[in-house]
């Protein structure tokens, strides 16, 4: 029963992580086409913190044990 608890809690905690990242790089996306950015700083930057964000949680949720 425990293994089926981990595997969902993980589960659910990718799904948060992708889609995470997936709206913060499409809104700095959005951001670069509206400014008409030639480099994509937006999405670049976005797209990096999200990603930082979201390993920062898993670890702390992986820790919380």
């Amino acid at each position: 029963m425990k293994n089926t608890n981990n595997y969902a809690k993980y589960s659910g905690l990718a799904f948060q992580m992708l889609g995470t990242i997936v709206l913060f790089t499409y809104g700095g996306y959005k951001l670069d086409e509206w400014q008409q950015n030639k480099i994509p700083v937006w999405t670049l930057v976005l797209s990096l913190l999200s990603i930082a964000g979201s390993l920062y949680l898993f670890i702390k949720s992986a820790t919380k044990e």
